[in-house]
């Protein structure tokens, strides 16, 4: 999801301070949600700045780079392998467990197959 404009942020907070209206009346003009305008007076109050904050992180990826091409070059090579046989082959070549579900996912973001073709 991209982040809302310098510009709203600063229309939002700005319309606020006029006083004239509460903040569910401009979330509803603006089109944002009135979490969005709590949240902007509250950075604005903290820290006098509107820009857009880094994101926050989350979980490191499961398999790392190298792990992800051993799975690119097992599924060329053998197009028919299913996520069970991926998933003993990580654990024998690299000593990573990894779910299927994890490596279904490893696969989708790889653009390879899941599945056999007929």
């Amino acid at each position: 999801m991209q982040a809302y404009s310098l510009d709203l942020r600063q229309r939002v907070v700005r319309a606020y301070e006029q006083g004239r209206a509460s903040i569910a009346e401009i979330a509803a003009r603006f089109g944002v949600g009135p979490t969005f305008v709590k949240k902007m007076l509250r950075q604005h109050r903290a820290t006098g700045d509107l820009q857009e904050r880094p994101h926050g992180g989350g979980r490191p990826a499961s398999l790392s780079p190298k792990q992800r091409r051993l799975l690119r070059r097992k599924v060329e090579r053998e197009r028919d392998i299913s996520l069970a046989e991926l998933q003993t082959y990580l654990r024998e070549t690299a000593q990573v467990e990894a779910h299927v579900s994890t490596i279904s996912r490893a696969l989708k973001a790889l653009d390879l197959p899941r599945k056999k073709r007929a």
